[in-house]
């Protein structure tokens, strides 16, 4: 026995060791202390476990204050007394097992169950966020149905017309259905932007296009005519006007289509009649397809005759040649031979009466009104209108040949080519060439598109999609300088093909060019627009999509358009490539349902129904939940609210108010005639409408939704040129940890600088945010920056920017102005060597180092403006076991800066700042490049 009497729930102090083991476990194992220091992620509230409890109950079998267990001196498990201690010490740990479950299901940091979190959250106003459906603008394309007019008026794709994707590997098919109704029309599918103008030839020009492929070739001659030649009733017509151009062709091109052809000739036009620095209407165009000369160019030279021939011919002044006497007397000769016996020149050519010439063969197409150009190697010229042909025969200059006679309409101006007459060469034969419009190669940007065809009839309001090819522009000054937003600077020279990201702004004399070089780099050019040419882009391209919204049409003339914008298109064109659809409907995840949810009970309250068709679409909304439910509960046909909770509620108020499950099921509960009505009594009378489908499944690529499954009267097919996004899964029990005590301090108010960061955190599909005072010129505005889940982008055009940033505009300070901004991704590049313990797999580690390496410099765990110093970098392939050293060669940004080569001791990331030319600029998030290390290898 103990020499001193044990007092309960007192350990014994120097008690002797008992020989019989009745006095085993002296010492008190409960109450264990249950201390916590803040920010546990687990309350410890247990007052003992079995071992505790077990031990504490033999302790007191030995305590002095129960003598009848004196007697008691066995402490063996098959004992019934210890078996029976042995259950209470497994009832024990029990009960406080769930009594500290329960402590930690108090608190919304400790909480592990979803419903303990939703009911905590409730008590601060918030609740779970149920996700979101994705959105995206579907392009419908319409055809006139059968039996119909050509292009029948109009034809209308109803709200709920569901289109399904088509999934990828291990994807599931998203069904989406549109929101509202849509009025379309045939012609509405695809505008293009005005392909050509009618532009004349203007002096200078050494170019044309023409209609079709004429039968022109290299060599051909061409003359151009004013209609002050051409044009007989012009009140300013002269048959002596010069403001004609006679020129070669040296280059025909045709276009692949074939609906025009260009033609360059050698010479710039300098003759054509212009007003206000513009050609005049009438300027003609024709082909002269024949090459003559006049009658004789060939004939034999009066040396090669025998004298008595010349005499024969007789000399220029001469009535007859000398005849000896006996001779008969000849005919006057038909020509003469200009010099005298002795010096004989060469005949003596005419160009009968002043206003007719021969020419040296019969050619059937030179005929009345046609034109003709006489012209000699020195450049001399002269255009004549025919005013008659004849076909005769010709014996003169000592050859005889059949001829073409033609009478001119300018008598005097054919003397000027007698002094050379066997160098006049004569182009006839004349065909009209009609001018085709000029093709415009410039891009289209800005806010103001001229269509190729009218659509005048485009509701205001209207979304349109524009898309195509990027702008490309070659680069015809020497040099160009391009200047990044961070300052760095990149020379291109004279053929560079350049990429152009916006409209050219007036920058003074210059313009403001936003460039894109073929390695990437982006910057700013200010230059003259002679600067550069535009060029087609390539097939191999990637396409662009933009959104716009319609303000209104106007005509420009009879056949063609303008669009007007809400806002510049914020891009530049190809526009060969545009495509422009006006059948733009808005489309959302998720297809209809509805179900009878059972029948009312007046004598049950808080009477609760769970939803079968799971899940219930909450879609995108400019409010402190960023979402708003497509649930609709009807109770004998009429409709009821949902409320955020039943809490002193009208009695007679008909709501209801939902909660989720773990596995996303609505769970719907009605009042019980205190706060909030009850269902009355019926048999089947509760229905609801809703549809269902959510979550990140939604954000589908660019190009999916392509399978309509309902098809009303003229839908063709349809398309999806922007990816979907918005789309949010549940909030999970671990988000609203962090997201419920932000709620408290918004409120759904936006004051402080953080309120806004907090409250884009909270908004679905926003992964990270960042909010800082940025001043522009003199007015101080908030700069927010967002990032998607995984890191994307999220595109100013889609459905979470814009709802985001109205929610700002309407929460916050109206007096404040506020900017939201997708983030930069950034990303930096690493080559190391790492020394490896002996004893362990190299492979294996240079495997967990890689993985450490991008693990621990993902977008996960990065911030935005976070710099990246050497030692972190070392620090982290340090956490890997079996690594002993680590040599860092490169350590580098894959854009500027400090893009060099090297090991940087520190790479910055950049924050939301303000940047060159007031251009505000979003903060990056700098990450391990994906691509493989430039180097990852064992010390030698």
């Amino acid at each position: 026995m103990n020499e001193a009497p044990i007092h309960v729930g007192h350990p014994d102090q120097n008690s002797a060791t008992s020989v019989c083991g009745c006095c085993m476990g002296a010492t008190l194992a409960t109450l264990r202390p249950t201390e916590n220091r803040p920010n546990l992620s687990a309350i410890a509230f247990r007052a003992g476990d079995h071992a505790n409890f077990k031990a504490s109950m033999l302790t007191g079998l030995a305590s002095a204050a129960h003598p009848a267990l004196a007697n008691l001196r066995t402490r063996e498990g098959d004992d019934f007394s210890i078996a029976l201690i042995d259950a209470w010490a497994a009832v024990c740990d029990v009960l406080t097992f769930y009594q500290e479950r329960l402590a930690n299901e108090a608190y919304i940091g400790t909480a592990t169950e979803r419903l303990s979190i939703e009911e905590l959250a409730r008590l601060i106003g918030y609740r779970l966020h149920p996700g979101a459906a994705a959105e995206t603008d579907l392009v419908i394309l319409m055809e006139d149905p059968p039996g119909a007019s050509p292009d029948v008026a109009e034809l209308t794709v109803p709200a709920g017309t569901r289109v399904q994707s088509q999934p990828g590997p291990d994807e599931k098919p998203q069904v989406f259905e549109t929101l509202d109704d849509l009025e379309t029309k045939v012609a509405w599918n695809t505008l293009r932007p005005r392909l050509t103008r009618p532009v004349l030839p203007n002096n200078g020009d050494s170019t044309a296009w023409v209609e079709g492929t004429p039968t022109l070739q290299v060599g051909d001659a061409i003359v151009f005519v004013s209609r002050e030649r051409s044009d007989e009733d012009f009140i300013g017509f002269d048959k002596n006007s010069t403001l004609w151009d006679f020129r070669y062709i040296v280059a025909v091109e045709s276009e692949p289509q074939g609906q025009r052809t260009r033609i360059t000739w050698d010479r710039a036009l300098d003759s054509v009649a212009t007003e206000g620095g513009k050609p005049t209407a009438g300027l003609k165009l024709y082909q002269l397809r024949e090459h003559a000369s006049l009658f004789g160019y060939n004939a034999p030279h009066p040396r090669v005759l025998s004298e008595k021939i010349r005499e024969s011919f007789g000399f220029v002044g001469d009535d007859f040649p000398i005849i000896e006497p006996g001779e008969p007397i000849p005919e006057p000769s038909p020509s003469r031979i200009r010099g005298t016996p002795e010096h004989p020149g060469d005949w003596h050519f005419t160009l009968a009466s002043g206003n007719r010439i021969t020419l040296d063969a019969v050619y059937k197409s030179f005929v009345p009104q046609s034109w003709v150009v006489l012209s000699l190697r020195s450049g001399f010229e002269d255009v004549f209108r025919v005013e008659d042909t004849v076909a005769d025969a010709e014996s003169i200059y000592a050859i005889s040949a059949r001829a073409t006679r033609l009478t001119l309409d300018k008598p005097h101006s054919i003397l000027d080519f007698a002094e050379d007459y066997r160098r006049i060469a004569v182009y006839g034969g004349t065909t009209e060439v009609p001018l085709a419009e000029t093709p415009q190669a410039k891009w289209v940007a800005g806010d103001k598109i001229e269509l190729e065809q009218g659509g005048d009839d485009l509701p205001k309001g209207r979304k349109l999609i524009f898309r195509g090819h990027p702008a490309c522009l070659k680069i015809t000054a020497q040099v160009i300088t391009l200047a990044a937003d961070d300052g760095a600077v990149r020379g291109l020279t004279r053929g560079t093909i350049v990429t152009l990201l916006g409209q050219s702004e007036p920058q003074g004399e210059n313009h403001s060019f936003r460039l894109r070089d073929q390695d990437g780099f982006i910057g700013t050019a200010l230059a003259l627009g002679e600067a550069f040419e535009s060029i087609p882009a390539p097939d191999t391209a990637p396409e662009i999509t933009v959104t716009a919204t319609l303000k209104r049409v106007l005509a420009t003339d009879a056949t063609h358009s303008q669009l007007e914008l809400e806002e510049p298109l914020g891009a530049a064109f190809d526009r060969t490539s545009l495509r422009i659809h006006a059948n733009v409907a808005r489309a959302a995840h998720g297809e209809g349902a509805a179900e009878i949810l059972g029948g009312g009970d007046p004598s049950v309250p808080f009477q609760k129904f769970q939803i079968k068709q799971a899940p219930v679409t909450h879609r995108l909304a400019a409010n402190e939940t960023g979402v708003k439910s497509t649930l609709s509960v009807r109770i004998d046909g009429v409709e009821w609210d949902e409320v955020p909770d039943l809490y002193q509620r009208d009695a007679e108020a008909r709501i209801y108010k939902t909660s989720l499950t773990d596995d996303s099921n609505t769970i719907i509960e009605f009042g019980d005639g205190i706060s909030g009505a009850r269902p009355p009594a019926g048999r089947d009378n509760i229905l609801v409408n809703h549809s269902r489908g959510l979550g990140r499944a939604g954000n589908l690529r660019a190009g999916q939704l392509t399978l309509a499954l309902d098809r009303p009267l003229g839908l063709k097919e349809t398309d999806n040129p922007l990816p979907a996004s918005g789309g949010a899964d549940p909030e999970t029990a671990a988000d609203a940890r962090l997201n419920a005590p932000a709620y408290t301090l918004t409120l759904g108010r936006l004051v402080s600088l953080t309120d806004y960061r907090d409250f884009a955190l909270s908004f679905p599909g926003i992964a990270k945010a960042e909010a800082r005072w940025v001043w522009v010129g003199e007015t101080r505005r908030i700069a927010v920056t967002i990032a998607g889940d995984g890191g994307t982008e999220i595109a100013s055009n889609s459905a979470t920017f814009t709802n985001l940033l109205n929610a700002f505009r309407s929460l916050g300070d109206p007096l404040v102005g506020v900017d939201l901004l997708s983030y930069q991704p950034a990303s930096f590049r690493l080559g190391l060597k790492v020394a490896v313990d002996t004893t362990y797999s190299s492979e294996a580690v240079l495997a967990a180092t890689e993985a450490r390496l991008r693990e621990t410099f993902s977008f996960k765990t990065r911030g935005f403006g976070q710099l990246l110093s050497l030692s972190e970098v070392a620090a982290a392939a340090h956490q890997v076991e079996g690594l002993t050293a680590v040599d860092i060669d490169l350590l580098y940004r894959t854009t500027a800066p400090q893009t060099a080569l090297i090991v940087h001791s520190r790479l910055v990331s950049q924050p939301g700042h303000l940047g060159p030319g007031g251009i505000l600029l979003p903060a990056e998030i700098l990450t391990l490049d994906e691509d493989p290390l430039d180097k990852l290898e064992l010390m030698t």
